[in-house]
């Protein structure tokens, strides 16, 4: 008993620890990437901005006449809007402010009138006042720095966008994959999310294995059009494996399409309660007839269900052998969904038979 105690209480100061050491840990990883130079991790603030550095995406506008026709049809051109702050309106919240920018240009341009294109050049080719000029550039930025940016606005409010509340500890943001990766501001495929590919096509970048999933005979409609990758995962961030929207056990993302199977019934089959419906199906594609994982139905329903010498009825976690009347070289048997049709759930029979 005393040895239990001492390992409780080394346990609970060992987990206590933990926070404080990653803690300490994300604050001297984020300090030498500011000896180096490199840009701030998403967990950084940004830095405060100066209402004077801020000049209005008119000024944009009048050089960049490109990139403000497009910006006019995108969702973004409601952030020009008064009483706003200044950096999270227009061109300026993502660029920062082009103060410095319009002056050095304005400057430069004004000295071209005036015929003293020498001197015009000498600014240009002075690399400080050029680089001090010069706009915040996406591409420049890490992956990381550039997705902070987009949070700024786009993490929103309880009640209003929590489908990217997760985004800094989802799967993408883990393995280097920016908002603008996905997204374009100015030249969208797709205006309504601004969409560099609509999907599938944006996804299947990356997912090529699901690309050929999805080739197979039987598969869920999405090269059709008929459903998104989007419907079951959530590519901003979840909770849950693979991103998806709903858990396993209560397959609330399955269920949404599936509603028949969704129960709850008096008698429940154990692997759709416990495992999930992908303990029986592929859910992105198959060779087989309802996206079963096995090409009999037989082969399925014995991995659970088996007559292997040694394994008990009960107290192992597996299905109950078959019974010996069942004679599975028999063809009458080895669809076993033929007499156990509700196999899902049955609210009349604890073999789920046909209600």
């Amino acid at each position: 008993m005393r040895t239990i105690k001492i390992f409780v209480v080394f346990a609970f100061f060992l987990l206590a620890a933990i926070p404080l050491a990653s803690q300490r840990l994300s604050v001297l990883s984020e300090a030498k990437a500011s000896e180096k130079g490199e840009p701030p991790s998403p967990t950084e603030a940004l830095p405060a901005a100066n209402p004077e550095d801020f000049v209005g995406s008119d000024s944009c506008s009048q050089c960049h006449t490109d990139q403000a026709a497009h910006f006019a049809l995108t969702a973004h051109r409601k952030t020009i809007s008064k009483g706003a702050d200044a950096d999270k309106q227009g061109c300026e919240s993502c660029h920062g402010g082009a103060k410095k920018h319009v002056d050095y240009y304005l400057s430069a341009q004004n000295l071209i009138k005036d015929g003293k294109d020498a001197e015009a050049q000498a600014l240009y080719a002075d690399e400080a006042k050029g680089k001090a000029a010069k706009m915040r550039s996406f591409k420049e930025l890490s992956p990381a720095a550039s997705t902070a940016l987009c949070l700024k606005c786009h993490e929103g409010a309880q009640g209003k966008s929590e489908e990217r509340f997760n985004y800094r500890r989802s799967e993408h943001a883990r393995h280097g994959v920016a908002c603008v990766d996905c997204h374009s501001s100015h030249s969208p495929k797709q205006a309504e999310f601004l969409l560099r590919e609509n999907e599938p096509e944006g996804c299947y970048k990356c997912h090529a294995d699901q690309k050929a999933s999805f080739a197979r005979p039987f598969h869920h409609k999405v090269p059709e059009g008929g459903m998104k990758c989007s419907d079951c995962h959530n590519q901003h961030g979840s909770f849950q494996q693979k991103q998806l929207r709903g858990w396993v056990g209560g397959e609330v993302g399955c269920v949404k399409c599936h509603a028949d199977k969704a129960g709850p019934f008096v008698y429940e089959h154990a692997p759709v309660k416990i495992e999930g419906c992908q303990a029986c199906h592929t859910p992105h594609g198959s060779t087989n007839p309802k996206m079963l994982k096995r090409n009999e139905i037989r082969l399925l329903c014995l991995e659970c269900h088996s007559n292997t010498p040694g394994i008990p009825d009960t107290g192992t976690g597996e299905g109950p052998p078959t019974p010996s009347f069942h004679n599975l070289s028999a063809a009458r048997y080895q669809n076993c969904t033929l007499c156990h049709v509700a196999i899902h759930g049955s609210n009349t029979h604890p073999a789920f038979y046909r209600p």
